[in-house]
């Protein structure tokens, strides 16, 4: 399934606190009493998981639902700091034509 960037952000943080709680997918299935595809499908997208869902995922890895607000939010802010303009070598002289980074100082620039 092809969701959104928020969407994947939030399914790799799923799976980060399922790991972080020490949990393979068949133990946190079990504590949900869900199959282990449950927890695969819902950690690779194949399957949405809602609020519900998502609050006894939480409570089964011993993760509180403002902890991982918190931390679902740090991520997107992350995801979403501008990138820095990559500077070009190449220069133009006042004519517009192209020079090289250090023929600057032998044209005068």
């Amino acid at each position: 399934m092809n969701y959104s960037p928020r969407y994947g952000l939030f399914r790799l943080l799923l799976r980060k606190i399922r790991e972080e709680a020490g949990l393979s997918q068949m133990e946190l299935s079990q504590k949900l009493k869900k199959p282990q595809t449950f927890v695969s499908k819902s950690e690779i997208g194949e399957r949405r998981i809602d609020f519900i869902e998502t609050l006894d995922f939480c409570e089964a890895c011993g993760v509180s639902m403002p902890s991982f607000m918190k931390r679902l939010e740090a991520k997107q802010a992350e995801k979403a700091k501008p990138r820095s303009k990559r500077k070009s070598p190449r220069k133009m002289d006042a004519e517009g034509k192209m020079i090289a980074v250090g023929d600057e100082a032998e044209s005068g620039a």
